[in-house]
């Protein structure tokens, strides 16, 4: 299946290439290894499963599943939506030979499928979304999937993600970094954007799953420690540099600078080796 053209495209779920360092991390990839496996849990006992990944970005999801998938003598069939071509090109370069099925460029609130799969992964991803694109996706989710398939969903960007005793590094970090932007852009004009504009808390992605027709099964937040180089790599995410300096989309490079470069300082400055941090994760079934 080749990659569709790109429908609903202001509203869907865009992956920008920096956000692959972030991905890399060890920290990402253990706390989403852990759904795929509670996913799979609920899945039952078949012969294959048919996965779609949404914002699927550079696959990781994908392959975690088809490690996973593999141990347990099950074949995964997977299909990678994404509404950034170029982060579609860059996971088919890196995914090995007949891992997936389909590489489809759509936006996650129109999905070009008829009912067709038994799990959906919506990996940190969900967020980005305004709250009517993210009923309308999730609406589409539960379409394309069989009944009785498995919806997983996480995030780190929701009320309640930042750990109350990490208040003092935040303030300290993003008052060095604001000090930093002011000198490299002095005059800026703020954008009215704020970081996770409006984020729902664990209850309200709950209820606004539930609100989509699907059954709750889990939903836990699990604690994650991040280093100092994954801190650095998701503040080259421009979507976070933004919106944590509320920078406009002109300023975005420079706001991801200002806020790497003022990483380790504020670590050092108050002895951290870690970075505390929730994560999200929601398990869910189409009755």
């Amino acid at each position: 299946m080749e990659p569709v053209g790109s429908a609903a495209a202001c509203h869907g779920i865009e992956r920008a290439r920096t956000f692959e360092p972030f991905a890399r991390e060890h920290a990402y990839v253990r706390v989403n290894e852990k759904m795929v496996n509670r996913m799979l849990r609920h899945a039952g006992r078949r012969d294959c499963y048919r996965l779609l990944d949404v914002a699927a970005g550079t696959g990781l999801m994908t392959a975690l599943a088809r490690s996973r998938a593999q141990a347990m003598g099950i074949e995964l069939d997977s299909v990678l939506l994404d509404l950034d071509l170029d982060t579609l090109t860059d996971a088919r370069r890196r995914m090995p030979s007949g891992a997936v099925r389909g590489w489809v460029q759509a936006s996650a609130m129109q999905l070009p499928f008829g009912e067709a799969f038994d799990l959906a992964a919506f990996a940190n991803s969900l967020h980005l979304l305004d709250d009517r694109a993210k009923a309308d996706s999730l609406a589409e989710t539960l379409r394309v999937l069989h009944r009785g398939g498995v919806l997983a969903v996480n995030s780190a960007f929701y009320d309640g993600a930042a750990v109350e005793e990490t208040a003092p590094f935040y303030g300290r970090w993003i008052r060095r970094a604001v000090g930093e932007m002011n000198q490299t852009r002095p005059g800026r004009t703020r954008s009215e954007r704020a970081q996770a504009a409006n984020p729902l808390s664990a209850s309200g992605y709950g209820e606004l799953i539930a609100c989509a027709g699907f059954r709750l099964i889990e939903m836990r937040e699990r604690r994650v420690l991040l280093s100092q180089s994954a801190v650095r790599a998701i503040s080259g995410y421009p979507e976070f540099a933004m919106g944590a300096l509320r920078a406009t989309e002109h300023d975005a490079e420079a706001a991801s600078r200002a806020l790497q470069v003022t990483v380790r300082p504020t670590f050092n400055d108050l002895g951290m080796r870690f970075l505390p941090r929730r994560w999200l994760e929601i398990i869910a079934v189409r009755p």
